[in-house]
């Protein structure tokens, strides 16, 4: 049994190989490295915003959600008890979580108000 080294390739059969076929496999690798770096950074630049703008919209939304469910377990009627209580049983795994979001300390610049937006 050969000794791992970095020259060796599972393709090769097991076998080194020749000094091109090394370079070139090297210069492959850091193509790939580098245009996955630059894939990360355009995405940084373009889409990231984007992306953290609808988390925060699905995370509203999703809180007003579940607070017009169990609206009227804190007294607060807003739908009708029957529909709301026919989604109860989809939401009592996501209580606790919604309970710690909700209930979160947060800091006066923590809104959407204060973020730059392209700035």
């Amino acid at each position: 049994m050969q000794a791992p080294d970095s020259t060796i390739f599972p393709r090769s059969g097991g076998r080194r190989l020749p000094p091109l076929q090394r370079a070139l496999a090297w210069a492959r690798r850091r193509a790939r490295a580098a245009a996955a770096a630059l894939r990360e950074i355009l995405y940084g630049a373009t889409g990231y915003e984007f992306e953290r703008q609808a988390a925060h919209v699905r995370a509203d939304l999703e809180n007003l959600f579940i607070f017009m469910i169990l609206g009227e377990l804190l007294g607060v009627p807003v739908l009708p008890p029957y529909y709301a209580l026919r989604l109860v049983p989809y939401l009592v795994n996501v209580v606790p979580l919604w309970k710690r979001r909700v209930l979160r300390e947060r800091h006066p610049f923590e809104s959407e108000e204060f973020d730059l937006h392209g700035i």
